[in-house]
Formats: structure tokens, sequence, C-alpha cells
């Protein structure tokens, strides 16, 4: 419940229950919780969909407020009778889903049609047939007697205001009457006599006035009369009470059905309840899976759509999210994370609780679990820090997690030591990114941000800034980092200038700080060079195309080709036959006839060269040159090729012919040949490759390997960047470089390059 809290669930169920009619539907509305069953999800956005479905093809269902059926019944069994107002509310029920009845035929309403029709007779042959609906009492046909005694009432009440007129008329004119007209006192018809002539009326004397100046008087000559229509009265009240005991009974009997005709229509009236929100800011209906990866383009949190159409106006910003394990969003204070972490929960709960959601299209799992730590939970009665409390959220949330869960953490590790908070977060992570749980997490920790690179299945990205503006455009974008931008804020929100100065000179002091702008400069490059692989890749594939193109006609060439040498090979030996024939060679002298022409044919047919031993080769794929010192079951080569020794597959090699060939072989390691266009293209590139976080065995593992490879490939300067700290993985990496054949020399890097933490390595040239 807390996470729902934290995601403003109650909050939407309040804009919920304004677009539904009926107050107990209110009332279960704002107790609704979220659904966490797939199948229920699949149920409950069908019954949704088929009801926008009708509307939007002009259908007309527009509900009217009903009174709940369990309240009606439960008030009525108190007394053991229906009352003809409560039963002229049963009534409209019965209105209501007659009409509806016609349109929810093989719907996902079925059932409550089929409910309806269980009971729908109760409405011709008990309601219709006693209740007057516009008097709202039992007619007088209810009954025999009923009839009877409401005729002999009438007729009673004929003869007394006959009487009553005529005193009313006779006393007025004598002066005796404050006003020309008779009223009721006690359920008694009397007329108001003036006090000073209370004794000139004769009768019953029933009180006087507030004032005292008018006494009220039952004339003697319709007492009789009065008693009679009182007698008449209570045996109205008597027939009444008996017909409303027979038509209560029969409804009695069909209790159940009626608590179940409620529930299907509580159904009903909340999923067009769903259908009127969604209209409000025009949602669209996600497709739901049971598991996988979260896409949800163009989403906006429905709060800031809704709030659009009150008084005051919210600018929202529309947002692609894409969660396929984790996700690190990051950003300056102000630009939007926490309530991107919030429209991915509150999406999500919608999703799976059959709203429409606010966005142009969605693909989203349901979810079993959804946990959201946003905010601060300090309670000072109970002596909970905020750090303890965040504490707690992740126990539960390690506890219960799995891969059907969604957690939300916001700015986790706060409130406490920045780099040992930030460590337990990492380990956090990466403990439920290895379960399969889906996570988003915001953060302004450089320190997260730098181990991001290390958690496998953890994308960045940041909340957009414009830095000409100084202005926040709410705009996530992918594979991005960005800055908390504390200073800027800092300054727009008025910190004198001179604080902020002061406040760089101690930030610049710290070592992470040039680590920082390094990681800048590093992270710049790779963003164009991603841009320019992108559009290489593009070319490729076009160029990939035109090749295949290229290949299916010198496929159809070299088989028109074939053909065109078989006929040739043909009449040749037809030649050669007719030949040995005319000369009449023997047996002998034909077989070496034959012999030569298989010789021909067969190195007419030979494509290449076979290698050998000795044979100058370039390999493939690196555009290399070497010698071939060894050939090992006719399908390894040994290959010299500079400093190093490489054992290749045979298929890797093609045979090349030096420029120099009086070159001798102790001459190799620096032979000349003519450079690809390739290789001169790599000579001077500069490498980078980062050791932070490995073990000393993983690190020499890493730079072996990117040695090697950067040799190959005519890189001049490799720089490894191994940090700091306790100096282990520096000395190491030194020792490993000293001896090594591919190096040259190798020296720290220059101070504004990363100092005594960047250890930069010449390799020996391979050309």
């Amino acid at each position: 419940m807390k996470s729902f809290v934290k995601l403003e669930w109650s909050k939407l169920l309040d804009y919920f229950s304004e677009n539904v009619v009926s107050d107990f539907v209110k009332q279960e509305v704002k107790q609704l919780l979220p659904n966490f069953d797939f199948e229920k999800a699949c149920i409950l956005q069908a019954q949704t969909s088929y009801l926008w479905n009708l509307i939007e093809k002009g259908e007309r269902l527009d509900l009217v407020p009903l009174k709940s059926l369990r309240f009606l019944f439960l008030k009525a069994q108190k007394r053991s009778v229906f009352l003809p107002l409560e039963l002229i509310q049963i009534k409209q029920w019965f209105t209501v889903l007659k009409r509806l009845s016609s349109i929810l035929n093989n719907s996902p309403f079925s059932r409550l049609v089929e409910v309806y029709q269980g009971v729908m007779e109760l409405e011709q042959q008990v309601l219709d047939r006693v209740l007057d609906y516009e008097r709202k009492e039992l007619k007088d046909k209810a009954s025999y007697q009923l009839y009877v005694i409401r005729k002999k009432i009438r007729e009673a009440l004929d003869l007394l205001y006959t009487k009553l007129d005529k005193l009313r008329e006779h006393f007025f004119k004598k002066g005796y009457l404050q006003e020309n007209l008779y009223t009721q006192k006690e359920g008694r018809y009397v007329l108001p006599v003036k006090v000073e002539f209370k004794n000139k009326v004769k009768g019953i004397f029933h009180g006087l006035s507030s004032s005292g100046a008018t006494a009220f008087i039952e004339p003697v000559s319709i007492i009789g009369l009065s008693n009679e229509l009182e007698t008449l009265r209570h045996q109205e009240q008597r027939e009444e009470l008996k017909i409303l005991k027979e038509v209560s009974q029969e409804l009695f009997l069909k209790k159940d059905l009626f608590f179940e005709l409620e529930n299907l229509y509580l159904e009903f009236e909340v999923a067009w309840g769903k259908v009127n929100l969604g209209r409000v800011y025009r949602g669209i209906f996600p497709d739901l899976k049971p598991q996988g990866s979260l896409k949800i383009w163009q989403g906006v949190h429905p709060f800031l759509l809704l709030s659009q159409t009150e008084k005051k106006q919210v600018k929202a910003v529309r947002n692609d999210f894409f969660l396929e394990k984790g996700l690190l969003i990051t950003g300056p204070n102000l630009g939007g994370k926490t309530v991107s972490l919030k429209t991915i929960g509150l999406i999500c709960l919608m999703a799976q609780t059959g709203f429409l959601i606010p966005a142009e299209r969605a693909e989203i799992p349901v979810f079993t679990q959804v946990f959201a730590d946003i905010g601060d939970d300090q309670d000072i009665f109970q002596g909970e820090s905020s750090f303890s409390s965040h504490l707690r959220g992740l126990k539960e949330i390690l506890d219960q997690a799995d891969s059907q869960t969604l957690v939300l953490l916001d700015e986790p590790g706060r409130g406490t030591d920045p780099e040992k908070g930030m460590a337990l977060i990492a380990a956090v992570l990466e403990e439920l990114l290895k379960r399969g749980v889906k996570v988003v997490v915001t953060t302004h920790s450089q320190f997260l941000k730098t181990l991001g690179f290390k958690i496998e299945g953890l994308k960045v990205a940041t909340m957009e800034y414009d830095l000409e503006t100084k202005e926040p455009t709410y705009s996530l974008v992918y594979d991005v980092y960005g800055d908390s931008l504390a200073f800027e804020l800092a300054k727009k929100i008025g910190i004198p200038e001179r604080i902020l100065d002061r406040a760089f000179e101690y930030l610049q002091n710290k070592e992470y700080w040039e680590w920082y702008k390094l990681w800048e400069k590093e992270f710049d490059k790779v963003k164009k060079l991603r841009e320019s692989l992108e559009k290489k890749e593009k070319e490729l594939e076009q160029r990939e195309l035109q090749l295949n193109h290229k290949k299916e006609e010198l496929e159809k060439h070299y088989v028109k080709q074939l053909e065109l040498k078989f006929k040739e090979w043909e009449r040749e030996f037809k030649k050669l036959i007719e030949e040995l024939s005319e000369k009449g060679i023997g047996k002998k002298g034909g077989i070496k006839e034959f012999e030569k022409f298989v010789a021909k044919v067969l190195k007419e047919s030979q494509k290449e060269e076979t290698i050998q031993e000795g044979d100058y080769v370039l390999i493939k794929g690196f555009n290399q040159k070497g010698k071939v010192i060894k050939i090992k079951n006719n399908s390894l080569a040994e290959v010299v090729c500079g400093a190093l020794k490489l054992e290749l597959p045979l298929e890797r090699l093609s045979k090349v012919i030096l420029e120099n060939h009086t070159l001798k072989s102790n001459q190799f390691q620096g032979f000349s040949l003519k450079a690809s266009p390739t290789s001169q293209i790599s000579k001077g590139i500069r490498k980078s490759v980062y050791l932070l976080g490995l073990t000393v065995d993983e690190a020499l593992e890493e730079v072996e390997k990117e040695l090697n490879r950067s040799f190959l490939e005519g890189v001049a300067e490799v720089y490894l960047v191994h940090g700091h700290g306790s100096g282990r993985l520096r000395e190491a990496i030194h020792k490993h470089l000293k001896n090594h054949p591919l190096v040259r020399e190798f020296r720290f890097a220059e101070q504004s390059k990363g100092g005594t933490g960047v250890t930069v390595v010449f390799l020996e040239k391979n050309y």
C-alpha cells in the first residue's frame, strides 16, 4: 500500500470517482486496488475496450444514479418490508438494465444481462402491478380491499370538506374567525377562531396559536365524520402493509440474484467510468503481455493532462520509456526525473487495471508486484531516520522481488555517507537485475553513474537541459549521462556568486573532478564515434545490397562460362577420341594421351595456388602481411608477423608477392610492403582502455588482449586508465609492460590527461 501512496494512486481514484454517477460505485471506486493478475488484466481491458468502441461508434450510454441494492435490501430486512419509495428505486434498476440489455448481449457483460433476465419478471408481475410511479405510492387497485377502503376515504373526505366549507363561511361572516379558512391540528380538521369568540363555536379545543390570539376548534358537527375518516386511514395502512409484505417476500426470495446483479453492474459502471476518464486525456489501450520488456511511446503523466482541464495550465512533455532490464535516469534538479519515475509506475498500474493510458502506443508486461521508494519516510515518533527508513524499504524489496516485479527507486542511498550509500545501492541493483527484476533508478551520484558502466543490464538516460536558456526541457534522452547542474540551479535561484566560486574551488581540488572532465571528453568522443558508425552502418547495408546483386550476376556469369568450358572440353575430348582412332594408337598410348588431357583440364580449373612454407601471405581482416613458417594438418599455418607468431586457418590467408624478391629471412621483421588504405588510416590512432574496478588478473588479461589487437590494427599509443587507488594495480601493469615484446616504451600521461592515474604505452611498429 505504501508504494501506491508514493505513486499517488488515490489521487487517480479521486479523478476517476468524478466520472461515475452512482453513490455506491463512487464509494467502491475510492477503495479500488490495482490488479496484478495477467488474465484478469486482459478481462478488465476487454470490458473497457468494448464500451469505448460502442461510444466511439456513437452509442449513447447515459447512466442515471442508482441506489445500492444491497443497502436497500438490508434496510428492508430490518423492518421486514420495503417502502414504496424503495420499490421505486428498485424499479429504476429495471429501467436502466432493460435499456442496456439490448447492447450488452454477447459482450464482456453478458452475465449482467443473464442475471437481469432472471429477475426481470418481478418488474411486471410485482412492481408494475402495485406501484403508482408518478404518485410514488401503491395503486388503488393493488388489492380489492385497498380499492374499497380508498373509495370510502374519498367519499368521507368529500362530505367532510362540504361541511367544513359551510361552517367556515358561516362563522367568518359573523366575525368569529381570524381567517376565512380551515386547517389541521394533529390530523384533525379545525377552524382558526378568535380567542374572544371561542365559546361561540361549539366543538373540541385543540390549542392556541403561538401569539395566543387564535384558538383552534374542531366543530362538533364533523367529529363523527373525522372519527370515521381516521378509522378508514388505519384500515388503509394495514392493507398497504399487507400488500408491501407480500411484494417484499417475493423480492427477498431472489436476494442473492439482486446482490449479484449489483456486483456485475458495479463492474459495468466502473468500466464506463474508465472510458469517460480516458476520453478526457484521449488515452489508448496498451498491448498487455505476461512478461518481457516495457515500451511506452510518447507517454505522459495523466495528472499533467487532467490538470489542463482545470483552471491552471501545466506543461505536459511526452517521452518514450523503454525498460528491458534496468534504467538509470540522471539529470539536473527540477528536470523531471521523479515525474518520469512516477509516470512509469502509474501507467503500469493503470494498464493492468483496465484503464486507458496517456500514450501513443505501449507494450506493457503485467507485474505481480510494484515497489516504489520515492521521497522521505522519516518518522520522528518512532525514532527512525531517513536512511534507516529507506533501508527497511530495500530489505522488503530484496525479500519479495522476483522476475515479475517492477522496482522504482528515487535517488536511493541518500541520508548517509555518499560513497558507502552508493556502493550499497550498486550491490542491490546488481542483485535485483540478476533476478530479472525490472528496475528504474534516478540519481545525482557520480559514483553510481560510473558504476553504471559495470552493472550488466543497466542502461542510462538523462533529463535534457537547455544550456542556452538555462531551463529544463523535461525530455528523456537515452544512452547519455547528465550532470546535476547544482551550481547552475543555485545561481538561478540567487545564491551569491562568491559562494559559488568558493564551492567550485573546493570541487576542483577533488581528484574525481579531473576524472569526470576526462570522462566527459571521452564520452563525447564515443558519442561522435557512435554517430559515425551508424552512418557507416547504413552505407555498409547499401554496399551489401550492391555486392549481393553483383554476386548474383557473377554467379550467373560463372555458371554460363562453366557451361561453355564443359562444351569446349567435350569437343576436345571427342576430337581426341577421333585422333586416336585415326592414328591407330594402342591402349598404352591412349592412356598417356588421356592423362595429358586430364592434366590440361585440371590446370585450367585450378582456382588458386597452394600456400606452402616460406610463402608470404596477407592476413585477411587485418590487412597485415607475414611469412608462413609451418603448415599443420593442411588446415593451419604458423605465421610470423612482426614480433608476433600467429596460428591461423589457411582460409584466412592469401598469397602475396613482395616488391623486393631478394629479401633475406633475418630481415623479415621489417619487410617493406605497400600498405593498404586501411592500414594507412590506422597509423597513429590512440586507444583508451578503462581498467577501473577490475582485479589485477582481470586487468592484466584485458591489457594483453588490447595490446595484441592494437598492434595488429596499427595503433601507435594505448592509454591504460587504472586510477590511483592503493597503487597495486598500477605496479602490476608496469611490471607486465617492462619486458613485453610489443612495447617500445611506456610512461605516465600528462597531468591534463590523467597524470599518474593513466599509463601511456607506445607500441612497436609492424610495418
